[in-house]
């Protein structure tokens, strides 16, 4: 579509299909030969927000699931940072992804300070219900 050309109805329903459909501003703009800012002020302009971007990574991704009822390992903590190391090597990345990316390493790197405390409470915990086992294990023989 050259610039400058108004969006046509079919253009303008395309458009609103392909963001019902869950498709990222890169995959609009890769769809109607435009660029991302372009997309962006057309969804503006009609009211429309893509709220989830998919994008096609080799690797699956990292935040699928921002809530989890399982606590992450420092590994799989490590992993998201590789990950997100890896993305950062990706040319031509948008502002709103390298800000996300960025909460990442500070939300990973804060998540593993949290977690090694927790870990050291949990022994320590671990720890003392051992010694009151013990406690009561001498307390029964001296009562014998």
């Amino acid at each position: 579509m050259p610039k400058g050309k108004p969006w046509s109805r079919d253009e303008e329903k395309r458009l609103r299909q392909m963001v019902q459909s869950g498709a990222s501003i890169s995959d609009l703009a890769e769809a109607f030969s435009l660029p991302c800012d372009a997309i962006r002020m057309k969804l503006s302009r009609i009211g429309l927000k893509v709220v989830v971007q998919k994008k096609k990574y080799k690797k699956p991704r990292t935040t699928t699931s921002v809530l989890s009822s399982e606590i992450i390992t420092h590994e799989q903590g490590l992993s998201t940072l590789a990950a997100v190391i890896e993305a950062l090597k990706q040319p031509g990345l948008d502002k709103m992804e390298l800000q996300r990316l960025r909460i990442l390493v500070v939300a990973v790197s804060k998540y593993d300070f949290v977690l090694e405390k927790f870990e050291r409470w949990d022994e320590f915990e671990n720890r003392l219900l051992d010694v009151e086992k013990k406690i009561a294990e001498v307390k029964k023989v001296k009562a014998i």
